[in-house]
């Protein structure tokens, strides 16, 4: 372990040094502002956001984190909690999935996801008691052997043949006894057939006993349990001694969670804390620790310290039961996201949300904005559903946010400057007589005028001069389709226009000359491939680094070579086909079963592809060969449902929008520089335990590389893949370089700039 850990010191150190984290990579993009669950561990304190983890080390003081790229086998953590005895965490999902996180190995029990059960199938809560864990599920108890990481048994506590739904767990004096919503049951522990109803009792002194119970601890030799009515004006607690007596309601306070700890126990509600002792005598409560209001989750205390889970600000540690300090990692205010931008190095997130047929969902606006390893959130009620972001390419603090329904919002330095709609601007309202303008595509062009889309009004195309005046509207493009969407503009100055839920594209050519409508073409049509077929429904478009439009569609990609045809009577697009090299002569349709909703472009030319179900595909610049397929499977990524991709053009890291969050991949390729720029290689020195690749960066495209030993002898060479190369260390034989200093050359393409670094690696 010591010797782990002083690999692991190394490397991180390398990367600090280098400021670059290797190729192929991830990191995970995730909010750490929310915290759900607590749980004690023997020297560690674990908080679920409910997509990953963040753990406290108590001896070193510092916070980390625990997600998909860590090894978790999922997000949507559900439940989770903490075996001393076996210094074990365990991790419930939403699907049912279970993790057991031992010595930072992640073990899965797929089991319970697995198997088809009829009706609801929900892990709500575990426990843990000896060498078992105690999963309270939608269709009873499920028992897992914490040594031989396998399920023991499962119980089914209920009445008259009816199966219970248990919500919580408890031991006391050889019993166990389980909150359900069909009462409060206990059993003896130490009983192999609990699997059978009848084995247990049902606790018939509390009131309403066949009624929802959905939390129960034990503290002092007694039970406490939480009654939850929804009729009812709050929650009521039972303490249960030899009979059951009203122990706590408070009209108007609905419990979130019953916990103990040596001495007493805790009673947690969304806006107070309440400490008791284990008589049952009331210490302290606790109602302020942020300075907002509190949305607490769950409370647990560890020795001196109180810990407290807050939906809406995180995990908040109090020392002595007080001076509370917020313990959060950097990341966004939540995980929403609906897209993506990167410009100069610099990544844009709007976290708006639209339904299936581009209906609000009223979500308040959310932007995130990350640049050198530092988050800013823009988080406001005032307006709603944030779609895309724009940032100015001179001027990165300067951005725009368009909005469905709240107009247009322009920013400098994160601070709102200028909102547009139609009290002040041509944007137009779709209800009379009320704000709401939508607007969802943005595109600037080489002048730096603004060109946007709205949907449902005259003059779909708007444009924002950049001294803040705007154009003369054209309304005669007024498309008579019920949604507008993302609008680009290629190096032709031509403006393509996505026309949403099956109405194909838009393009037009204003000949460069905005102002003047008399000599601007444009047309609406469906995209009609170079077999003859005809697709309707687009979800996506980038233009590549040779002028080539891709258009993402519900049947793969398809790309227009020549835009200058685009209206022409007939244009076609091609679609890129892969031989099957089965003998036939046959060849398919890249990705024709596959919906394209994001495009990227990398520095190589290459396409990075997201889909509506398959995760990430890496093809190559032409499209004729899958390089990788990233998914939920074989990869660290949350979800297989992509809403967005960019790439970061200064070190080729591709950024991933996921229904449930943002993730990135170090890439091997950067936008080409104009001429050698900071050539140099990371990481830098290479120690004798790294495995990877080392990157060579700041390079022109197509760069030929070669790297030689002090004696001038070759031991590698390659070509760049746009600006970036790689080396994975070895010689031509194969064979791991001997330790030494090597030199790299690099050179363009046809000869006329150069430059040169070296590196150390260590053997």
């Amino acid at each position: 372990m010591l010797k782990a850990n002083l690999i692991f010191l190394i490397l991180l150190l390398s990367l600090v040094l280098t400021g670059q984290a290797p190729v192929g990579s991830w990191t995970d993009h995730l909010s750490y502002a929310s915290a759900r669950r607590i749980a004690i561990g023997n020297n560690e304190i674990y908080a679920s956001t409910g997509y990953s983890v963040m753990i406290y080390d108590k001896t070193y003081s510092e916070l980390r984190k625990l997600s998909r790229i860590q090894g978790l086998t999922e997000t949507g953590i559900s439940s989770m909690a903490f075996s001393k005895e076996h210094n074990t965490l365990i991790l419930s999902y939403s699907s049912c999935n279970i993790d057991l996180v031992k010595n930072n190995t992640v073990y899965n029990i797929p089991d319970i996801k697995r198997k088809y059960m009829p009706g609801r199938k929900v892990i709500n809560k575990v426990v843990t008691s000896g060498r078992y864990a105690y999963f309270a599920c939608s269709f009873g108890i499920v028992v897992i052997d914490l040594v031989k990481n396998e399920i023991y048994d499962t119980w089914k506590p209920g009445i008259n043949g009816n199966v219970a739904e248990v919500f919580d767990i408890s031991f006391l004096n050889n019993k166990i006894y389980a909150a359900t919503s069909l009462g409060v049951y206990s059993a003896d522990a130490s009983s192999t057939s609990l699997s059978y109803y009848g084995n247990w009792n049902l606790i018939r002194s509390l009131r309403a006993s066949t009624s929802s119970y959905n939390a129960v601890i034990s503290s002092g030799n007694k039970i406490y349990v939480n009654r939850n009515e929804s009729t009812a004006s709050g929650d009521s607690v039972y303490v249960v001694d030899n009979n059951a007596a009203l122990f706590s309601f408070q009209s108007g306070i609905y419990n979130t969670s019953l916990d103990t700890y040596p001495g007493g126990f805790i009673i947690s509600s969304p806006k107070s804390v309440r400490i008791y002792n284990d008589t049952g005598t009331l210490l302290r409560t606790l109602t302020s620790f942020s300075t907002s209001v509190p949305d607490i989750s769950q409370t647990m205390i560890d020795g001196n310290d109180i810990w407290v889970a807050d939906k809406s600000s995180g995990l908040f540690r109090g020392i002595n039961m007080a001076n509370f300090t917020s313990m959060q990692l950097p990341g966004p205010a939540t995980n929403d996201v609906v897209s993506i931008t990167n410009k100069n190095g610099k990544t844009y997130i709007a976290g708006g949300a639209l339904d299936a047929s581009w209906n609000n969902r009223w979500m308040d606006l959310k932007i995130f904005i990350y640049e050198d390893n530092t988050w800013h959130s823009e988080v406001s009620d005032t307006f709603k559903d944030a779609l895309r972001v724009l940032p100015d390419p001179d001027n990165n603090n300067h951005y725009f946010v368009s909005t469905w329904g709240m107009g247009l919002l322009e920013y400098e330095n994160n601070v709102l400057i200028k909102k547009y709609d139609d009290s002040n601007s041509p944007l137009k309202t779709i209800i009379a007589g009320a704000p709401y303008s939508r607007i969802c595509g943005m595109a600037m062009d080489k002048s730096k005028n603004l060109w946007i889309t709205q949907t449902g009004v005259p003059g779909t195309i708007k444009v924002l001069k950049p001294d803040g005046n705007w154009m003369p509207v054209n309304e005669t493009i007024s498309l008579t389709v019920p949604t507008v969407g993302d609008i680009m503009i290629s190096k032709a100055g031509y403006k393509w226009v996505i026309l949403p839920r099956g109405y194909g594209l838009f393009v037009l050519d204003d000949n460069n000359t905005p102002e003047n409508f008399t000599d601007d073409r444009y047309k609406s049509f469906f995209i009609k491939d170079n077999d003859g077929n005809m697709i309707s429904t687009v979800y996506s478009m980038a233009e590549d680094l040779d002028g080539n439009i891709w258009i993402g569609t519900d049947q793969g990609p398809v790309i227009y070579y020549n835009q200058n045809q685009i209206f022409d009577a007939d244009p076609k697009a091609y679609r890129v086909i892969l031989p099957r090299n089965d003998g036939t002569g046959l060849g398919d349709y890249l990705l024709k079963s596959e919906s394209i909703t994001s495009i990227a472009i990398d520095g190589a030319n290459r396409k990075w592809l997201g889909t509506n179900s398959s995760g990430v595909y890496l093809v190559s610049s032409d499209g004729l060969k899958q390089l990788a397929n990233y998914t939920e499977d074989n990869s660290p990524l949350y979800s297989n449902t992509i809403v967005g991709i960019a790439v970061d053009d200064k070190n080729g890291e591709v950024w991933i929008g996921t229904s449930k969050g943002v993730i990135s991949i170090r890439g091997d390729a950067t936008s080409g520089e104009g001429g050698f720029k900071k050539v140099y290689a990371f990481p830098n020195p290479v120690r004798p335990d790294y495995k990877g690749n080392l990157t060579i960066t700041g390079l022109v495209r197509d760069t030929q590389v070669k790297i030689t030993d002090v004696s001038g002898n070759l031991v590698f060479e390659t070509i760049s893949t746009g600006g970036q190369a790689s080396w994975d260390l070895t010689t031509f034989t194969g064979s791991r370089v001997s330790s030494g200093v090597y030199i790299i050359l690099c050179a363009s393409s046809d000869g006329s700039v150069s430059a040169t670094t070296k590196i150390l690696v260590m053997k």
